[in-house]
């Protein structure tokens, strides 16, 4: 029990260095001064560990936004043949997160087409 808590307070001080990391990287690209990068990137992990800290929060592997940018792709290919495991391998998901995306494109094309939103317009 105890290496699980270690494991754990490891992974977590990971996940905190590595957001404090990437917003000093933001931060300096936009030609932020270092000292106040600095303290502004700690102060971000300082909140989300204070806000969210004892939460049990998963991250997909895909963050939704970036899903949608392909979303129609692999839609395209799994209504081509391809299979849930191939495509899971081929767009570096989980095999449910793409049963998930499937169904969720699905959903808004019929939502779509009962809207009416592929229909053409009709001139007046």
């Amino acid at each position: 029990m105890a290496n699980e808590h270690t494991s754990m307070a490891q992974r977590r001080n990971e996940l905190l260095t590595d957001l404090v990391d990437v917003a000093l990287r933001v931060l300096r690209d936009h030609d932020i001064p270092e000292e106040l990068a600095s303290v502004a990137s700690n102060a971000v992990a300082d909140r989300l560990a204070d806000h969210w800290g004892g939460q049990n929060i998963t991250f997909p592997k895909d963050f939704f936004w970036r899903l949608a940018k392909v979303e129609l792709a692999i839609y395209d290919d799994w209504a081509k043949g391809s299979t849930f495991p191939e495509l899971a391998m081929n767009y570096k998901m989980s095999e449910r997160g793409v049963r998930k995306l499937i169904a969720r494109v699905r959903a808004k094309i019929t939502d779509a087409r009962q809207t009416g939103l592929f229909e053409p317009p009709t001139s007046s």
